[in-house]
């Protein structure tokens, strides 16, 4: 059976009184869940939406029989309702957060995704974005109206046009085939934002590069959260 390592590591920044990002991850007999969320809403709701998306998606999904597609979604809309629910609160109002899911059924990894945080696949030393942002500047540079230079510094690029929180939120599906030395790495915006993707490495320790590329986020700023999560078959 195919061995999987894994490394977790969260951070909130320099700038950031309390982190707003939320991760998560259990090993199973089948594979494994693992969770990023980045709240938003202000600190404390933000805070508080995140840790709901990564507790409801994990007490869903982490059981014996590996999870379906369908029982994915629904863990998502569990969550999604839970902090919409708690944004109607009058001290929670504007409550939301990106998440996206990591469910491994080796060798088969599904991931769900809603917001602006990523999956990357890894494969043969090289990293592959799996999934599209749920922002107004990534729909802007789908049309053309913005290149990636200009959606780098747009006023806007922090504004999402999906988010968990909403009245309806809807979700973006993955599947790919794992094969042995190959590795799905999820992300927030935090890292992103600060680091090109071109210059991250994932080397044999997977917790020591991901201690490298948060502090690499932080000595260049670090004025957001950081949040990753690697995943590699062994």
């Amino acid at each position: 059976m195919d061995r999987l390592e894994a490394a977790l590591k969260t951070h909130p920044g320099l700038k950031r009184p309390k982190n707003e990002d939320a991760v998560g991850g259990e090993a199973t007999p089948w594979g494994g869940v693992y969770v990023v969320a980045d709240g938003m809403g202000g600190h404390r709701t933000g805070e508080v939406a995140s840790r709901l998306a990564v507790e409801t998606v994990l007490a869903r999904l982490s059981r014996e029989e590996p999870p379906s597609p369908k029982d994915l979604l629904e863990a998502l809309e569990e969550a999604n309702g839970r902090i919409h629910r708690e944004a109607q609160r009058p001290e929670n109002r504007g409550m939301g957060t990106t998440c996206t899911v990591l469910v491994l059924d080796l060798p088969y990894a599904l991931v769900a995704h809603v917001g602006d945080s990523r999956a990357y696949l890894l494969r043969e030393g090289n990293l592959l974005q799996l999934t599209e942002d749920h922002s107004w500047v990534a729909e802007r540079l789908k049309e053309g109206v913005l290149t990636r230079t200009e959606a780098e510094r747009h006023p806007y690029r922090n504004v999402l046009t999906r988010a968990l929180g909403l009245p309806e939120a809807r979700f973006d599906l993955v599947e790919v085939r794992l094969a042995p030395g190959e590795g799905v790495l999820l992300v927030t915006d935090g890292l992103y934002g600060h680091v090109p993707e071109e210059e991250w490495r994932l080397g044999r320790d997977l917790q020591a590069s991901l201690e490298a590329m948060v502090a690499e986020a932080l000595r260049r700023g670090g004025d957001d959260n950081v949040t990753a999560v690697a995943l590699r078959v062994e």
